[in-house]
């Protein structure tokens, strides 16, 4: 199974601090077969682990973020002032 793939060319998924399983291929992502794909859509990941958490096997064109660059994921800087309500 794939990590993602693009349903549009301005696709973005991005995961951080995952545990994956071994059902994740090594390559993570799929262009969808659309080479095009790959210069527009924004996959990202940051700090996987797990069987399948191998970011030194990822696609060249899909990017690891670095400590800093995962900082700009916080909920507060993606959620702003909403809270989700637990159930």
């Amino acid at each position: 199974m794939s990590l993602g793939r693009p349903w549009s060319p301005t696709a973005s998924v991005t995961y951080l601090d995952c545990w994956m399983g071994q059902h994740i291929i090594k390559e993570g992502w799929n262009n969808w077969k659309n080479p095009a794909n790959e210069l527009t859509a924004r996959y990202r990941e940051y700090n996987s682990a797990g069987p399948g958490g191998n970011p030194q096997k990822r696609v060249l064109w899909a990017k690891q973020l670095t400590p800093q660059e995962a900082l700009d994921y916080s909920n507060d800087k993606i959620l702003g002032a909403w809270t989700p309500v637990k159930k």
